[in-house]
């Protein structure tokens, strides 16, 4: 089977498994609705499995009998694995979001609060990220919370100049953010003969993702993949959300 030749929107998620689970997914109750998911694509670790998404699975340790993973809503060719998908997605939008600055002009792009919360809203923590400390209502949960503070940078500096208006649309576009607000309306600040100099936006890292992970929420899974059960269980109950206070200086 060539993945290639399966359309993005049939592989939003893709639930790897060996013949003989896939064998026995087709008489349990529960498996036919797997099966028949238009959004979910079961892949069988078979011999003849061929294309670069393949490939690129294979190479990212992410082709592993068990994993279910989630589509990149920016990437349709980059997956995740469901358990690190809100953060893995949350960081691609961060390194989107300095790299349009990039193309706008920026000197500078300031992380000035991070905000973290569930899905269902408690809020797990609201501040700076030089202040953040694993107390709280954080405990427990740090090594996600970790990766973020470690990836996310309170300033990235640039050395400035005319913004690339065509290059930064271009790049929305390619990534599938042209419907974010906060990224468009500062692309849009930045043309004419008096673009904006400075700006202080809220970014939320999580809204794609959101759709994306609500593909698995709704599965149903038989009592013969238990270790996947557990990972949808907890998309359930809670996912994580991440929100940016951002200034950008040009």
């Amino acid at each position: 089977m060539n993945l290639d030749q399966i359309k993005p929107m049939n592989r939003k998620a893709i639930l790897i498994l060996l013949p003989e689970q896939l064998t026995r997914l087709e008489y349990e109750p529960k498996g036919n609705e797997l099966i028949v998911n238009d959004q979910l694509h079961i892949l069988s670790l078979t011999d003849d499995l061929e294309g670069s998404l393949v490939d690129r699975l294979e190479s990212s340790g992410l082709l592993e009998p068990g994993n279910l993973l989630i589509q990149n809503p920016y990437d349709t060719s980059d997956y995740a694995v469901v358990d690190r998908a809100s953060s893995t997605f949350a960081l691609a939008k961060y390194f989107h979001f300095t790299t349009l600055c990039g193309l706008l002009g920026a000197r500078e792009v300031i992380v000035e609060q991070i905000e973290i919360k569930t899905s269902k809203g408690r809020k797990l923590f609201k501040g700076a990220l030089d202040a953040w400390g694993i107390k709280g209502n954080i405990k427990g949960q740090s090594n996600t919370f970790e990766e973020m503070r470690n990836n996310i940078k309170i300033k990235s500096t640039f050395d400035g100049g005319k913004p690339d208006i065509r290059a930064a649309e271009s790049y929305l576009r390619q990534y599938q953010l042209l419907s974010d607000v906060s990224m468009k309306s500062l692309t849009d600040q930045r043309k004419g003969s008096n673009p904006i100099k400075t700006r202080e936006l809220i970014l939320s890292l999580s809204e794609e993702s959101k759709k994306t992970l609500s593909v698995v929420s709704g599965l149903t899974i038989p009592n013969s993949l238990s270790n996947i059960q557990a990972k949808i269980k907890g998309i359930q109950q809670e996912t994580h959300e991440f929100t940016l206070t951002i200034k950008v200086e040009f």
